[in-house]
Formats: C-alpha cells, sequence, structure tokens
C-alpha cells in the first residue's frame, strides 16, 4: 500500500509568481515625481511677492455665548407609557405588606454608623483646625519687622490678629 503526497506545484507556482512581481517592481525605472522637480523662476517669484505683502488686518476675538442650550432626551411616548407594558407585576409568593421589615432595620443601624462616624471624624477636624490657629496666633510677632512706622505696624497686627482675637466658639 502506498500513500500518495501531496503535490506542491500550486505553492511553488503562487511563490514564483510573486518573486517575479517583487523583481519586476525593483527593477522599473524610478520616475521623479513633478512636485520634487526644480522650482522655476516664475514659481519663485510668486512665492516672493505672497511673503512681501503685508500681514491682515482681522484680528478674531473670542466671545463670550449669548445664550445656552440644555437638551434633555425623552424617550418617544414616555408620558403615554411610564411602565412598559411588557415590564409585569412579580410572579409567586410575595411576603404581606404589614410585619417586620428586618431590611429597614439592618439599613437604619448602617445609617446611624454612618453618622456617627461622619461626627466623629468631622469633630477631629475641627479641633485640628482650633489646634492649628492656636499655634499660628502663639507664633505670631507682636509687631510686623518691615513696618516703616508706628500707624503700618498698627494695620499689620490688627489684619493679622483678627483671627486670633474672634473667639474659638464662633470660628
Amino acid at each position: 500500500m502506498t500513500t500518495r503526497q501531496p503535490t506542491r506545484w500550486p505553492l511553488l507556482a503562487a511563490l514564483a509568481v510573486a518573486c517575479c512581481a517583487t523583481v519586476s517592481i525593483v527593477a522599473a525605472p524610478q520616475e521623479q515625481p513633478a512636485a520634487l522637480a526644480q522650482p522655476t523662476a516664475d514659481t519663485l517669484a510668486r512665492v516672493r511677492a505672497a511673503l512681501a505683502r503685508p500681514a491682515s488686518k482681522l484680528t478674531l476675538t473670542d466671545r463670550t455665548p449669548d445664550f445656552t442650550v440644555h437638551v434633555e432626551a425623552r424617550r418617544p411616548m414616555q408620558d403615554i407609557f411610564d411602565v412598559p407594558p411588557w415590564a409585569t407585576g412579580p410572579v409567586g409568593w410575595q411576603p404581606p405588606g404589614i410585619g417586620f421589615d428586618l431590611l429597614s432595620l439592618v439599613r437604619y443601624v448602617a445609617k446611624g454608623a454612618s453618622d456617627a462616624k461622619r461626627g466623629h471624624d468631622l469633630r477631629l477636624a475641627r479641633e485640628e483646625m482650633q489646634r492649628s490657629i492656636a499655634d499660628y496666633c502663639a507664633a505670631l510677632p507682636p509687631e510686623d519687622p518691615h513696618a516703616a512706622d508706628a500707624s503700618s505696624a498698627a494695620d499689620w497686627r490688627a489684619r493679622n490678629a483678627q483671627m486670633c482675637s474672634t473667639s474659638p466658639a464662633i470660628r
């Protein structure tokens, strides 16, 4: 029993055609495009004349818009079909509407914990701010070292000490 080998002639023929096409493309004479040719005297004169003209006096400024547009997309006939006809109610047994809702209790506890944490964080931030202001006021020099006369030194002290003179309860 002999096995027949697949013929490779179509593959070899396609390879030979591809090689011939590549050689003919490479061997073709290269022509220089007309755009890359040397410029003529007429072309140079036109370019020089265009460059010699004064710049345009037209200036464009950006204008602020006179109006605004708000686009709100709506589905067609949205007011007719608030609930689409294919959205039917739940099928099967439903717990009664009266009774104890465990999920609402869990939400209530989670909200209480979240509010407590937020209140704690706010209190810590407020205390840190009060300490920073107190440190700033304590480090404030009694007068401006760069002041030329006493009136400018008093103005400087009044501007910088306003925050220090208010009560911490108000800040």
